[in-house]
């Protein structure tokens, strides 16, 4: 294994927290208003995301995994159906589907993407198949109009799990406009960051009324049963707030990528395949490898301090984890995919001298 020349050791974070002049004097306004999920802040966040994301309805929700709960259920899906789902997702994704008592059904990935593959979807619908729900890993766009034509042929309401593409287009539209329910992540480490929280977008009032309705309590009407998943106005004001730097962040990212795929020179690593009409949010740059032993490679970049996402979440396919295991179906394209890439930090906070050093890792890596 080769070792690096360049010293000293940099230690490169994957952690990106977004902090901005105006968040105190933000936060400060929202407390002269009603700090509750029905406060006007919040609808002033919701209207900003309408607005940025060209949706007609627009729900602020406690968290990611909140917005794939109430998507689900707007979606009609109750204990006993069945939801299909890629494996190469994270079990946030998974668990609100085990939860609600309906069964996750896996179906494979495209062989370069984390895509529905469509020719394997037609092997695991039935006629308890509630949802489809399509997750683009770390900010690359999936096929999702092809998706959404095949979801619709079958009758199957299509839920995108958007908590890493805040940004990511296809022929110039955002990814969300391409699913009946598209539910995004506002943690504290994603590019819209409130600390806590999500929210879901969707162009259908009916389902927005569905997901807004069981997010408030069925409206405490006594009729409707619902929980609480509302998103905190003090969340709300710093989304506001932020989602006006998001374009910027955005362009920052896309340039740190650009700098290491324009130095990349290793036979074995290469970006993964475009596809046509995609623009890439780069919440993670994600490359393709073909190394003997990807894992050692791996952990070649962790020892000399660039992390990856494989490495520090253990991925590979959910029915590999004994909490999912029950539900396993083989998805051989999926397995290939997680153990022939890596994920490299390109947030804003890194440095071209952080890029330099980053690729020149990569390319003095020898396989033994």
């Amino acid at each position: 294994m080769a070792e690096t020349t360049q010293k000293p050791k940099r230690v490169i974070s994957d952690k990106y927290r977004a902090s901005h002049e105006d968040d105190a004097s933000s936060l400060s306004a929202a407390l002269e208003r009603g700090l509750s999920g029905t406060s006007d802040t919040v609808t002033d966040y919701e209207t900003a995301l309408k607005g940025y994301f060209g949706s007609r309805n627009a729900i602020a929700l406690s968290s990611g995994g909140a917005a794939i709960t109430v998507a689900l259920v707007a979606a009609g899906v109750k204990a006993g159906d069945e939801v299909l789902l890629t494996p190469t997702c994270p079990l946030c994704t998974v668990y609100p589907i085990m939860d609600m008592g309906a069964k996750p059904v896996f179906v494979d990935t495209r062989p370069d993407g984390f895509g529905v593959d469509l020719e394997d979807l037609p092997r695991v619908v039935t006629p308890r198949t509630r949802a489809i729900i399509e997750i683009p890993m770390w900010g690359m766009p999936t096929q999702v109009d092809e998706l959404q034509q095949a979801a619709r042929k079958a009758g199957i309401p299509l839920i995108l799990d958007l908590a890493h593409s805040h940004g990511s287009t296809l022929h110039g539209r955002p990814l969300s406009a391409y699913g009946d329910l598209s539910c995004f992540s506002t943690h504290e480490r994603k590019p819209l960051a409130t600390g806590e929280g999500g929210f879901i977008l969707t162009d259908n009032d009916d389902l927005a009324k569905r997901c807004r309705d069981y997010s408030r309590f069925g409206n405490l009407n006594g009729r409707d049963f619902g929980l609480n998943f509302k998103l905190g106005a003090l969340a709300a004001a710093l989304g506001t707030s932020r989602i006006k730097y998001l374009d910027a962040q955005l362009a920052a990212r896309r340039q740190n990528a650009e700098r290491v795929l324009s130095r990349l020179e290793h036979p074995n690593v290469r970006p993964f395949t475009q596809i046509p009409g995609a623009q890439h949010n780069y919440y993670f740059l994600t490359l393709r490898t073909s190394f003997k032993d990807n894992r050692r490679f791996i952990d070649y970049l962790d020892e000399n301090g660039v992390p990856s996402d494989i490495k520090r979440y253990g991925c590979r396919c959910l029915y590999d984890f004994p909490t999912v295991a029950q539900y396993r179906r083989d998805c051989p394209q999926g397995e290939r995919l997680l153990n022939s890439m890596t994920t490299i930090p390109v947030h804003p906070s890194l440095t071209k001298d952080d890029m330099d050093y980053i690729v020149g890792l990569i390319n003095a890596y020898r396989e033994g």
